[in-house]
């Protein structure tokens, strides 16, 4: 059994008389404060498109891959003495011709380099200043023509100077221990150290809490608590904002962690900052990695088995796959949790964040000198309300089973179905609007289990079940998917539950079309002079969003399929709204399984025209609809758990808080790597089915597919009548 000793080195601030030595290291190895691109993801030691950085004809081994427009700004505590990097056009848009971009690094906000317009037969030009003393460097790249297409942007070779680094190691003043692990602490409350398992394996650990742009004014006063914990507590002030809070960090005995706490208090009007919590690991000679990611190479294209620790690189994974609508990309980790281990010990130490907290955006930094860093951003501080985080330092073996034991172990909620049912459901899936009679004892060879119906028996895009009186009540199907032979233009909700009962009597169950997020059909924003009390104002979608939901929808209107709007579910007429159809699919479709619900990729936004009481964003309040999807979720499933219905759904957000009320999971896009992975990690307790988008993806390679789903305990969809393809 191998364990993870995890050497949490963070950059901390130390005292005069610490003696230090200089030192030059690459920007990469830092954590970007924020990082915002015109198109695309920031490239770590790759271009803005994952290729090797290159400027003309010169390769770079490291450095930052961006696209106009964009800002990249760090963090410098005033450490460091210079800055040196090339920049340029990245040769990979060579054949594009126009590309043209202009450079420019600031430097505690007073522009010190300026490049010029490039263009893409531009050389590489140098960068050489000095930040000495500086706090924040800001790298921007503008467009320089008429639009940002082929503005691939080099930052390489970028490296601090100069720095300054511990020789010698803040004291240990205190200890906070639990089994397997003691975790020495320092006089104003840093990590400095930790000790791990039976051996008691000892590792010079550095970690501490950073808020960007804020350093500690006067002294940190600390205090023991009961059963063996420390409290620390210091005034932070953000230069920038002129603007001022209390730290408070309390480090705990837990059964079998150590838990640590943190508590942000500010007072007067709002303001946000990063809040990060940075741990770094030393050099070890066998020092490997592991967090729960799509994959492990960082890469999009084909699969990778995420069950194996790598070695450590300089990397940013986004919790939840936020930077594109699918989880088609290899950028994102699927819960908030890091383990660093040391195979040859076995020995290893895992940083998990609670998914009960309130969380917002987050991202996790690594290096490939170490840096384990979680970022957390759109947090409103002020009018002294306290922002609380907390997670846990865990020693286990040096394998990553260990590591989703314990957090499994610990939140079992996320984890476990709510109703029992959805075990019984475990096998392959359909996604198909057929109603007509199927081979059952074929379809049961290939333990084909549950149809998700098809988007395709709602009058619109969020009126799903209408608010019609009869069984037997006729309504229009939107139509907008392929017919299957024989269905008829309408259906009602006799027809819908007859087909669940058939299925229910052969042994397979149904899920019916649900989305939370989207509302309409071929929207306009017109004028309406509609009746609001009009009983069949449900047929006209834009009359009865603007007179029945009129917060509902993000403003501006977002457009998605067929033609529908975004809308908010935390809206309190849009969540009734839900609630009742709910409700209606309860009493009117009995021998339904339950529902599916589509399309969590747009719970990544922010209503700006709503308050959640936590978010801030662009310098204003708004509602997080990550909040709004909890708030749903804590009403719904009761309801339909209560019923004994089960709740699946098609989370292209890959987040474990999400899944607090939902059963089982069936993802569009398990025929992709990344998918499949995050599914499967999210599913250790729960049922999950893989979509497979056509004949040519199974035929390519079938062994191939099968054994990936198999690995990841993902069932795949089964050749069932007019299963929807892409």
């Amino acid at each position: 059994m191998i364990r993870i000793a995890l050497e949490l080195l963070v950059v901390a601030v130390f005292s005069a008389g610490t003696a230090l030595a200089v030192e030059s290291i690459p920007l990469t190895d830092l954590e970007p404060v924020s990082a915002s691109l015109g198109w695309g993801r920031l490239g770590i030691n790759r271009s803005v498109q994952g290729a090797p950085l290159r400027i003309g004809d010169r390769v770079f081994a490291h450095g930052l891959g961006t696209h106009a427009n964009s800002e990249t700004v760090f963090d410098l505590d005033g450490r460091y003495g210079g800055f040196e990097c090339w920049v340029g056009v990245d040769a990979e848009v060579k054949d594009f011709g126009k590309s043209a971009e202009i450079f420019k690094v600031l430097v505690d906000g007073v522009e010190e380099f300026n490049s010029g317009v490039m263009n893409n037969g531009t050389p590489p030009r140098r960068v050489t200043l000095s930040v000495r003393g500086a706090t924040e460097l800001r790298l921007v790249v503008l467009a320089a023509g008429s639009s940002i297409d082929g503005d691939h942007a080099d930052w390489a070779e970028p490296v601090l100077t100069g720095g300054e680094s511990p020789s010698e190691i803040k004291p240990t003043k205190y200890r906070v221990g639990s089994t397997g692990l003691t975790v020495r602490l320092s006089a104003d409350g840093e990590i400095v150290g930790v000790v791990m398992g039976d051996r008691k394996l000892e590792r010079t650990v550095h970690g501490a809490t950073r808020l960007s742009g804020c350093e500690t004014q006067g002294n940190v006063s600390a205090r023991k608590l009961a059963k063996g914990g420390m409290e620390f507590e210091r005034t932070l002030a953000s230069r920038k904002l002129g603007r001022k809070c209390q730290l408070v960090e309390r480090f705990l005995t837990a059964k079998n962690s150590v838990r640590w706490e943190i508590e942000i208090r500010s007072d007067g009007e709002p303001w946000t900052t990063a809040i990060s919590t940075r741990l770094q690991y030393p050099e070890i000679a066998d020092r490997t990695f592991w967090t729960a990611w799509s994959d492990p190479e960082h890469r999009n294209d084909g699969w990778r088995d995420p069950l194996v620790f790598r070695p450590m690189t300089s990397s940013t994974w986004t919790y939840g796959s936020i930077r594109n609508s699918c989880p088609v990309d290899g950028d994102f980790i699927t819960m908030p949790l890091a383990t660093v281990a040391e195979p040859s010990a076995d020995e290893a130490l895992s940083l998990v964040l609670s998914p009960e907290d309130t969380l917002r955006d987050i991202s996790l930094v690594t290096t490939a000198r170490g840096l384990v860093a979680f970022q957390r951003t759109h947090h409103r501080l002020g009018y002294g309300k306290p922002v609380r985080f907390a997670m846990d330092l865990v020693a286990h073996p040096a394998d990553w089973r260990a590591t989703l034991a314990w957090t499994v172990a610990r939140y079992p909620q996320f984890f476990n179905p709510v109703n029992p049912r959805a075990d019984e459901m475990a096998g392959c899936g359909a996604y198909s609007g057929s109603e007509n009679p199927v081979d059952a004892a074929r379809l049961k060879r290939m333990a084909f289990r549950i149809n998700w119906k098809v988007s395709d028996d709602f009058a619109y895009m969020g009126m799903f079940l209408p608010p019609l009186k009869n069984s037997d009540d006729h309504w229009d199907r939107s139509g907008d998917e392929p017919t299957p032979p024989g269905k008829p233009r309408w259906t009602a909700f006799r027809r819908l539950n007859d087909y669940a009962h058939n299925m229910r009597a052969q042994g397979f169950y149904v899920l019916d079309y649900f989305n939370v997020t989207e509302f309409g059909k071929n929207m306009r924003d017109l004028p309406v002079t509609a009746d609001p009390d009009r009983s069949d104002l449900w047929k006209d979608p834009v009359a009865f969003l603007k007179l029945r939901l009129p917060k509902a929808c993000i403003q501006p209107p977002i457009n998605t399929f067929y033609g529908a709007w975004v809308v908010d579910v935390g809206d309190p007429d849009y969540q009734r709204f839900i609630l009742e159809q709910a409700l209606r699919h309860i009493e009117r479709i009995p021998d339904s399984s339950g529902i599916c619900i589509d399309r969590l990729d747009w719970l990544r936004n922010y209503n700006s025209g709503a308050d959640d009481g936590v978010s801030w964003v662009e310098n204003r309040p708004a509602r997080s609809l990550y909040q709004s999807w909890l708030d749903l979720l804590g009403k719904l499933g009761p309801l339909m758990h209560n019923a004994d219905k089960v709740i699946f759904v098609n989370n292209h957000i890959k987040r474990l808080e999400l899944l607090r009320q939902v059963d089982g999971i069936y993802c569009e896009f398990c025929q992709t790597g990344p998918a499949l992975n995050a599914t499967g990690l999210l599913s250790v307790r729960r049922p999950a089915l893989g979509w497979t988008d056509d004949e040519a993806t199974v035929q390519a390679d079938p062994d191939g597919l099968f054994q990936r789903h198999l690995h990841m305990g993902v069932y795949p969809t089964a050749p069932y009548p007019n299963n929807n393809t892409v």
